[in-house]
């Protein structure tokens, strides 16, 4: 097989352009969904009572119609760590409810002995929550929403697509090694075909 220039120059701009698709993946979505999710693990080790939040952000995923139409099953909810001051009435919050993580509307704030209690209400509900929430346990207020991607939020947040990110990191640079061993090759054995071209002649 004979290596002309045009086609070593085409292999190299077909394998240039290959490396850097790889690298854009690698440098603008892996590295920094790693990053996140190594943060939201450290959190969740040091503080294992509070949600991790990245940057004061919290994710949450609806899982009921309670706050329907404002909220619907399978949106990602984005809530922000707030002061005591910021809160007010008609503020959705997300708040801790046993093990669970519930996000409503508050409908009237209660002053009782100092101590400051928030009665909430999901908008499709027909009652209030039957515990008044304290803020000790608010998680943070709403302050904004991403339709139907709650299924992709849960494997974000999981361990083990930390994972299978470090995995795909790790395939990448293990395959770029082996692409610059086979490039090595193939120009070693170019230049002993030229070689002997050079000597036939």
């Amino acid at each position: 097989m004979q290596y002309t220039e045009e086609a070593i120059e085409k292999r190299k701009q077909k394998e240039k352009v290959a490396k850097r698709i790889v690298s854009i993946i690698i440098y603008i979505i892996i590295i920094p969904l790693l990053v996140y999710n190594i943060s939201l693990i450290i959190q969740a080790v040091t503080n294992p009572n509070k949600t991790p939040s990245f940057f004061g952000i919290k994710t949450y995923t609806i899982v009921s119609g309670s706050m329907e139409p404002e909220l619907e099953i399978g949106d990602i909810v984005l809530v922000r760590e707030t002061d005591k001051s910021d809160i007010k009435e008609g503020d959705i919050i997300s708040f801790r409810q046993g093990q669970s993580v519930v996000t409503h509307r508050i409908i009237e704030i209660k002053e009782n002995d100092e101590k400051q209690t928030y009665v909430t209400r999901g908008d499709n509900n027909n009652i209030e929550d039957k515990e008044e929430t304290e803020y000790d346990m608010i998680e943070g207020k709403f302050v904004g929403k991403i339709h139907f991607l709650g299924k992709i939020s849960l494997i974000l947040q999981g361990k083990m697509t930390v994972i299978i990110i470090a995995l795909i990191t790790y395939i990448y640079f293990s395959h770029t090694s082996k692409i610059n061993r086979i490039k090595n090759r193939r120009k070693a054995k170019r230049l002993k075909y030229e070689e002997e071209e050079e000597k036939g002649e």
